[in-house]
């Protein structure tokens, strides 16, 4: 990202020493394309799964600068969960990220730790069950990056069917649109 660039507005009014309206107006349409070059993808996904490594969440390392994470993890089939907040950031070749949990709070036992990697081109959220029991995953987002605005940021949901229909506590139907 570029730098903000400053306006002289010279030492004195009307002393002549400032910048020109032209330029002035330039450098206010520079700072401006720069702060609107940054964006922010919220966004809501869940997977279920009971295998170490289980991509939980999924977005495309070239849309992701940082992104803050929170997991809420609950064993299917008793009443344990538990949930973690994750802060990560990518590097700056896009091919490592780094990421701190904090915040853990559990109903009972821990079920899962995790980990973060970038494969493939994505950012991963991994799961690692401590538990053989079904685990169901709720993760809620917002992935920073500076850059074009994209027109959405696909997720891939670990064992999840495009165009098919899930359903939910209520009964209540959703579908999904192929990209």
């Amino acid at each position: 990202m570029a730098t903000q660039q400053i306006i002289n507005i010279g030492t004195l009014p009307n002393d002549g020493e400032g910048d020109p309206l032209r330029v002035a107006f330039s450098k206010i349409n520079n700072n401006f394309s720069n702060l609107f070059s940054t964006f922010v993808n919220t966004s809501l996904s869940y997977s279920s799964g009971n295998v170490a490594g289980q991509v939980i969440f999924e977005t495309p390392a070239n849309t992701f600068t940082m992104g803050e994470m929170f997991v809420y993890t609950a064993d299917s089939s008793t009443n344990e969960s538990q949930t973690i907040q994750l802060f990560a950031q990518l590097n700056q070749s896009a091919d490592d990220v780094k990421f701190t949990g904090y915040g853990s709070t559990f109903f009972g036992n821990a079920l899962s730790s995790y980990d973060m990697e970038v494969s493939d081109g994505n950012v991963k959220i991994l799961a690692n069950p401590l538990t053989g029991n079904l685990l169901f995953h709720f993760i809620g987002s917002q992935n920073m990056w500076v850059g074009p605005n994209v027109p959405g940021i696909p997720l891939q949901l670990d064992g999840y069917i495009a165009n098919s229909i899930m359903s939910t506590e209520e009964d209540q139907g959703v579908t999904t649109e192929q990209l």
